[in-house]
């Protein structure tokens, strides 16, 4: 990050309260005193659980230059303001436009995370890269991930999530990107929405708010955004059937995936077939800008997924445990259950929990949930959540039962050379305890 002086933070924030001599600089932002460095900017948070004005002088013990809260503190120096989300993404907003850069927006149901942590891997091979990093792609997050630009910064990579309409359009406004990627449009956060048209509306925010001259990738294997209206003052890369991108030739492996892309291959370690076409995203925009598609070739090699998305670990007994707790949506789930099923022929087993924000539908996808795992022959279910009545209403046939302590030491003990263990559900259910647990012998 570039250095802030208090007197411009001033400027532009017009605080209520200003105890601070102006002479002083900020070099870094954050909201987690923890995690405070010396020349920080502690922005003190007040989200409803938790006041971060009650961590303030943590913050100041740990070096940080200035405090910037919604309470009168007795703490120097400081910067009292009406409301401390609005300060922090007025204070992102001015610091990005600070900056002649390519800002890239990627949002989507699902596959944003792999989308970008690739693009992120490619355009690095050829030009100087900054992403937020894990899900720091919400009001809090994405603010904090533009600090991390400075003057030698030529992309910024933006992951963008959302779980009401209009939020894609308040980050859009924070980033300014100039180049938009939505991966697909699937039933998803449907607790705030009445149907799927709904979902696309707010992700096409991000397409509505790329400026005139802009660049937009257009999945046109996703049918929903295939039949968008398209802007005219717009460049679009498509990727699809007759599109100036395509992928052929896809194969499954079980810890890969090989696939061509205009006549190039790709050999990823990456599971699941949907995730093709997630790459397919990804190369295509960064050869766009410049990379050649066999240096492409090369670099995704080496890709490795993020923590909790679709990782394969195998124990020394050679059983096969898939790591896929960091969230779940009705898509997400089959799209990991038809790879299990295609893949795996042994025992198969899961430890998974509930599908959050579905609203009135949740009924109807958590059955959905229960007739895919027994099409997919599952053997036993433990599951964590209030919908487990609904997955075994669909799962007729199949034992399922809540996840108990003990059933970690069953798991162990029952799972033999080449089975497969899926732990798998939404970030609130936290699963990913009992995939721990399993490990911890």
């Amino acid at each position: 990050m570039n250095s802030l002086s208090f007197e411009e933070i001033k400027c532009l924030l017009n605080p209520k309260h200003s105890m601070v001599a102006l002479n002083g600089q900020i070099t870094g932002v954050s909201i987690d005193s923890r995690k405070i460095k010396t020349g920080d900017l502690f922005i003190a948070i007040e989200s409803g659980k938790t006041s971060g004005a009650n961590y303030a002088k943590d913050a100041i013990n740990r070096g940080a230059s200035l405090v910037i809260s919604e309470r009168d503190l007795d703490i120097l120096p400081l910067f009292v303001v009406e409301d401390s989300i609005v300060a922090l993404n007025e204070l992102a907003g001015y610091y990005r436009n600070k900056f002649n850069l390519h800002v890239i927006g990627v949002t989507g149901s699902t596959g944003k995370t792999t989308v970008k942590d690739m693009l992120y891997l490619l355009l690095s091979a050829k030009f100087r890269v900054v992403k937020n990093e894990g899900n720091l792609n919400n009001l809090l997050g994405l603010p904090l991930s533009i600090f991390d630009i400075d003057n030698n910064t030529e992309y910024a990579i933006l992951e963008m999530g959302m779980n009401h309409l209009g939020e894609i359009a308040k980050l859009a406004k924070i980033a300014k990107p100039d180049i938009g990627l939505i991966t697909n449009i699937a039933p998803c956060h449907m607790e705030y929405f009445n149907d799927i048209k709904e979902v696309l509306i707010a992700k096409l925010e991000l397409y509505k708010n790329i400026p005139v001259g802009g660049l937009f990738v257009l999945n046109e294997y996703d049918t929903e955004l295939k039949n968008i209206e398209k802007r005219n003052d717009l460049k679009h890369i498509t990727v699809g059937n007759n599109c100036d991108y395509h992928i052929d030739n896809i194969n499954e492996l079980l810890e890969s995936i090989t696939f061509n892309m205009n006549n190039v291959k790709f050999d990823i370690p990456l599971i699941g077939r949907f995730n093709a076409f997630n790459a397919c995203l990804s190369i295509a925009l960064s050869n766009y800008l410049g990379v050649e598609l066999s240096i492409a070739s090369q670099v995704l090699k080496n890709y490795k997924s993020s923590n909790g998305r679709m990782n394969i670990i195998r124990t020394t007994d050679s059983v096969f445990l898939i790591d896929d707790t960091y969230n779940a949506n009705p898509d997400a789930f089959g799209n990991v259950i038809e790879y299990i099923d295609r893949n795996f022929k042994k025992n198969k087993y899961a430890v998974i929990g509930d599908m959050l924000e579905l609203g009135k539908l949740s009924g109807y996808y958590h059955r959905k949930l229960g007739e895919d795992l027994k099409k997919a022959h599952f053997n036993k279910i433990f599951y964590s959540g209030d919908f487990i009545e609904s997955v075994k209403e669909g799962a007729k046939g199949i034992y399922i039962k809540p996840v108990e302590d003990n059933d970690m030491d069953y798991l162990r003990e029952e799972a033999n050379e080449g089975d497969v263990i899926l732990f798998k559900a939404s970030r609130g259910i936290g699963i990913e305890i009992w995939l721990n647990r399993f490990l911890q012998r």
